[in-house]
C-alpha cells in the first residue's frame, strides 16, 4: 500500500513537470482547450500531492517545486505580454532616456537603440504611460543593461531575477510556518500552485516581489523590530501600492501611536524610491494613467460586474466613471470595519481578508492579482484562496481564439463557485482537511 501511495505521488510530479515544460513553452492563451485540459491536470496533481505528502517527504516537494520554476527559464511568456513594455522601459533607462515623461509613440522618432516599432507593436499600453514604480523600473533596467539588444535574453535576466525572489520567498514562508507552528506542509499551497508559478515565474509578474518583502515585514514585526518591518513594507508598496490596504490592521495590534509611525516609516520609504519622481509632471503623467484602471479597465470583476449591470439596466451605457470610484469607497470602509471591528487574529491570517475585500470590490482582477492573498492563506486553515488559484484560471477563455471577449458565463461559474468554497471556509475547516487529510491543524 505504501509503493501504491508512493507510485501516485511520484506520477503526480511527473505531471506537473510535464505540463509546466508543455504549458509554458508550447501553449498560448488563445489555445483555449489545451490550456484548461493541461492547467486541470496540473491542479488535479497538485491537490493529489498535497494530500499524499507525508512528513519526511516536505523537503523533496519544495525541491521539486524550485525545479518546476527552473524548468521555465526559457521560456517567453505566454499568458501575458506586460513583459514588453518592461523592455521597452528598461531600454529606455539603459539609454539615459524618462520612461515616465512621454507617450511610447514619442520615443519611435528619436533614433534610441532598440526602441523600434518591432517592440512597440508588442506593447499592450502603447497609449499611456508608464505605470510601473521605480523599484521596477530597477529590474527593468539590469535586465536591458546586461542584454541591450535581445529580447529574449532580457527576458531571462528578468525571469533569473524574479527567481531568486521566489526562493526567498519559500525560505520565509517555511521560516514563518515554525513561527506559528503550522505544519510545514502548508507552504506546499504556495511553492508548488500552478498558479504562482506560471504566473510569477512564467509571465514574470512582480506579485512576488511584493510578497517577499511583505513577508520580511511580517517576521520582522513578529521579532519585534517594528522600524525594520515598516521599511520592509514599505518596499512591498512601492513594488505595488497594494499593501497600504493593510495598514489598519495595526491599529489593534500595536496601538494608534505605534501604528502611525510606522505607517510614516512606510511613506517614507516609498518616498525615497519615487525620488526619481520628483518631477511634478511625472507623478501627474503616472496619476493619469492609473485612474484609467479605476475609470475605464474592468475585467473579472465581481461586484463591480453587479453595478455595471445595474447601470446598463437603468442608464443604458456602462457607468465605470462613476461605479469604479463607489466601488473605492466601498473598499476602504469594508476594510476598516474589518480592521476596526473584526475577530483578532495573527496579522497574516487578517491580511487574507482584507486582500479578499479589496478584490470583491476591484473592477479588474488579474490571476496574478490573488497571489499576495494566496501567499498569506498558508498560515491559516481557510482554503478558498487556493480553489480561487485554480478558478481563476477560466478566465483565460475569454483570450479564445485571439480575439479578447469578457465572458459573463465565465465570471458567473468562478464566483459562485468560489462563493461555495467561502462559505465552507467561514464555518469551518472542512476544506482544509480535504486538502491535507484529517490529521492536518
Amino acid at each position: 500500500m505504501p509503493d501504491k501511495r508512493k507510485n501516485l505521488l511520484y506520477s503526480c510530479l511527473i505531471i506537473l513537470a510535464a505540463f509546466t515544460v508543455y504549458l509554458g513553452y508550447f501553449v498560448p492563451r488563445e489555445e483555449t482547450i489545451p490550456l484548461m485540459v493541461g492547467v486541470g491536470l496540473m491542479f488535479a496533481a497538485f491537490f493529489i500531492v498535497l494530500r499524499k505528502t507525508e512528513d519526511e517527504e516536505v523537503d523533496l516537494m519544495y525541491y521539486w517545486s524550485i525545479l518546476l520554476r527552473v524548468l521555465l527559464i526559457a521560456s517567453i511568456p505566454k499568458l501575458s505580454d506586460d513583459v514588453y513594455r518592461f523592455i521597452w522601459d528598461g531600454r529606455l533607462l539603459v539609454n539615459l532616456q524618462d520612461p515616465y515623461k512621454y507617450l511610447p509613440a514619442h520615443y519611435l522618432s528619436e533614433g534610441i537603440e532598440g526602441i523600434d516599432y518591432s517592440l512597440f507593436e508588442l506593447l499592450n499600453s502603447s497609449s499611456y504611460y508608464s505605470v510601473y514604480p521605480p523599484l521596477n523600473q530597477v529590474f527593468f533596467f539590469l535586465s536591458t543593461l546586461l542584454s541591450p539588444n535581445s529580447v529574449g535574453w532580457s527576458i531571462v535576466i528578468l525571469r533569473v531575477l524574479l527567481f531568486v525572489f521566489e526562493l526567498g520567498n519559500i525560505r520565509l514562508i517555511r521560516k514563518l510556518l515554525a513561527h506559528y507552528n503550522l505544519p510545514e506542509k502548508y507552504g506546499l499551497l504556495y511553492a508548488l500552485n500552478p498558479l504562482v508559478i506560471f504566473e510569477l515565474t512564467g509571465n514574470l509578474h512582480f506579485e512576488g516581489v511584493l510578497v517577499f518583502f511583505l513577508l520580511l515585514a511580517i517576521l520582522k514585526y513578529e521579532e519585534g523590530k517594528l522600524h525594520t518591518s515598516a521599511i520592509y513594507f514599505g518596499l512591498s508598496v512601492a513594488t505595488k501600492f497594494i499593501p497600504f490596504i493593510l495598514l489598519p490592521l495595526l491599529f489593534r495590534k500595536i496601538g494608534f501611536k505605534k501604528t502611525m509611525v510606522y505607517g510614516l516609516i512606510v511613506a517614507a520609504t516609498v518616498a525615497i524610491t519615487f525620488l526619481p519622481l520628483i518631477n511634478t509632471a511625472h507623478i501627474w503623467a503616472i496619476w493619469d494613467s492609473a485612474e484609467l484602471y479605476f475609470q475605464k479597465f474592468e475585467f473579472n470583476g465581481s461586484f463591480y460586474y453587479l453595478a455595471r449591470w445595474y447601470g446598463f439596466e437603468t442608464e443604458g451605457h456602462n457607468i465605470i466613471a462613476k461605479s469604479g470610484i463607489w466601488m473605492m469607497i466601498a473598499t476602504f470602509v469594508t476594510i476598516m470595519a474589518y480592521a476596526l471591528l473584526g475577530r483578532k487574529a495573527d496579522w497574516p491570517r487578517q491580511m487574507v481578508w482584507v486582500f479578499l475585500l479589496y478584490l470583491l470590490f476591484a473592477t479588474t482582477v488579474h490571476p496574478w492579482y490573488v497571489i499576495p492573498m494566496l501567499a498569506m492563506s498558508v498560515f491559516s486553515t481557510k482554503r478558498f484562496p487556493v480553489f480561487w488559484s485554480a478558478l481563476i484560471f477560466l478566465t483565460y477563455i475569454n483570450y479564445m481564439g485571439g480575439a479578447y471577449r469578457d465572458r459573463i458565463d465565465v465570471v458567473l461559474i468562478e464566483y459562485g463557485l468560489l462563493l461555495v468554497f467561502l462559505l465552507f471556509d467561514l464555518f469551518g475547516n472542512t476544506w482544509n482537511r480535504l486538502v491535507f487529510g484529517r490529521e492536518s491543524n
